[in-house]
């Protein structure tokens, strides 16, 4: 299984920083130039996100950094997928692990991939979790919570479970790290029972302005009620729309690519 460092081009700090991380764990890495949000213009954010479609999905509007990390990973999908590769691992370069316990998550990965299952295994600390998980990994349908299932900064993917996602942000309705709504729609989703990776202590390249309510508990519930919402009703429109059949079609195109490279 090959790594997939994402990194801007305006960011060589952050490169050579997850550089000296990836060598001291004695690991190597393909650097995908991410898709800068300050070189795309109006015409083009429409484009790849249509901004009714993406605000009735997610109840709040896309921001450009956004739909530019969602293209970042979309490119690093198709670079990763472009022979028969049959699994990635996918980092962005704000990204920090502990060595030896990422190699045993890989190597676990590696070892009990099915390529008939679309499957993305979530390496990270900050998802929701079953009250009592055991295993290695759960299912994040387990955890039953839509609200948190965020975070892309470290993430296995198997080709079945990368041409669902391409075929789902075509155009783009959801944040890349919808987690919940592909699992929702056919990828199995495994969380790490003992996370492996976390974020390092930098501020993040998608500029956010602070909510002055979101201190107050009230605000707080009413947004999450909103979220969910929007949550429930995005994926009946997806069904409706047919795109739920059509990431399945994606993916058994998909394996049957990979099948036939055996």
């Amino acid at each position: 299984m090959e790594n997939y460092l994402i990194n801007l081009d305006r960011a060589p700090e952050r490169l050579e920083a997850t550089r000296r991380l990836f060598e001291s764990a004695g690991l190597s890495f393909t650097r995908v130039p991410g898709v800068d949000a300050q070189k795309l213009s109006s015409a083009d954010l429409k484009r790849l996100c249509p901004p009714f479609r993406f605000y009735i999905a997610n109840a709040h509007r896309a921001k450009g950094g956004d739909i530019a990390c969602t293209q970042s990973h979309r490119k690093c999908w198709k670079t990763a997928f472009a022979g028969k590769a049959r699994l990635a691992a996918v980092f962005e370069d704000d990204v920090d692990f502990d060595p030896q316990g990422l190699k045993d998550a890989l190597a676990a990965v590696e070892k009990e991939n099915d390529p008939r299952i679309p499957t993305v295994w979530l390496l990270h600390k900050g998802l929701p979790r079953p009250a009592n998980p055991q295993g290695r990994w759960y299912n994040l349908r387990d955890a039953d919570d839509v609200a948190h299932s965020w975070c892309s900064h470290c993430y296995a993917i198997n080709a079945a479970a990368a041409a669902m996602l391409e075929e789902m942000h075509d155009p783009m309705a959801n944040v890349l790290d919808s987690w919940s709504t592909y699992a929702r729609l056919g990828v199995r989703v495994l969380v790490a029972c003992e996370p492996c990776a976390w974020t390092r202590k930098e501020q993040s390249q998608i500029p956010r302005k602070p909510n002055r309510l979101w201190s107050a508990a009230w605000f707080r519930k009413l947004y999450w009620m909103r979220y969910k919402a929007a949550f429930r009703i995005d994926l009946l429109l997806k069904r409706l729309s047919g795109k739920a059949a059509a990431m399945r079609r994606a993916a058994k195109r998909s394996i049957e690519n990979t099948e036939g490279g055996k």
